[in-house]
């Protein structure tokens, strides 16, 4: 596009996504978060750094990311699905590695950089191999381990806390009730009675 003096118009940095993936079925799979991943992850894109996409929760805390773990899981979302693939592979920063992983984009084209161990390739697109949601949202469930319910995981904590040994017999397990307040009173009352009557020389019925 020109401009009033005949040059080239400036633009400003934008993120291009082809409308071939938005309305696939891998992305559609997606739940929200890795959506969101996905494109804050495409605003680190620069031309010619595809393969070398850091996803440490270091370099995304300013957008919000505050979890390791729904990190974790988007990015699980989202390889499973084939929108991204990792281009170095290390334990992670969270386990004492000093690398992090790097992914790149599968719908772009990675350049060689040698200097950290990234080969050069052509856009592998896997995204398209899930040719329906059914298809794709199998991937993303096989990918995110299921949680346990909060309300039996809380059942369980309360269990291990009340359980102390576990009784041999069923007299083991007999329970003897304390004695009420008005009990204890009343106690008290019929054995100062019966003393009484001791001293008076007079016998129980």
């Amino acid at each position: 596009m020109n401009g009033r003096n005949g040059g080239r118009s400036a633009v400003a940095a934008h993120v291009r996504i082809n409308l071939e993936m938005l309305n696939s079925p891998a992305f559609i799979a997606l739940d929200w978060s890795a959506r969101a991943l996905f494109l804050d992850l495409r605003s680190r894109l620069r031309s010619g750094n595809n393969g070398d996409i850091n996803a440490a929760l270091s370099e995304l805390v300013h957008r919000g990311w505050k979890s390791s773990t729904t990190l974790a899981k988007g990015l699980r979302q989202l390889e499973a699905v084939g929108l991204i693939r990792k281009t170095r592979k290390t334990i992670g920063v969270e386990h004492g590695s000093k690398l992090c992983n790097l992914y790149r984009f599968t719908d772009m084209e990675v350049f060689a950089r040698p200097a950290l161990g990234i080969e050069a390739c052509r856009p592998s697109y896997e995204y398209r191999a899930f040719k329906s949601l059914t298809e794709a949202r199998r991937a993303v469930a096989a990918a995110v381990p299921p949680q346990k319910k909060k309300g039996a995981a809380d059942s369980a904590v309360a269990r291990s806390r009340n359980c102390s040994v576990t009784p041999s017999s069923a007299a083991d397990s007999a329970v003897t009730p304390l004695p009420t307040t008005a009990d204890s009173a009343a106690s008290k009352v019929v054995q100062i009675v019966r003393k009484a009557n001791s001293h008076a020389g007079f016998a129980e019925a």
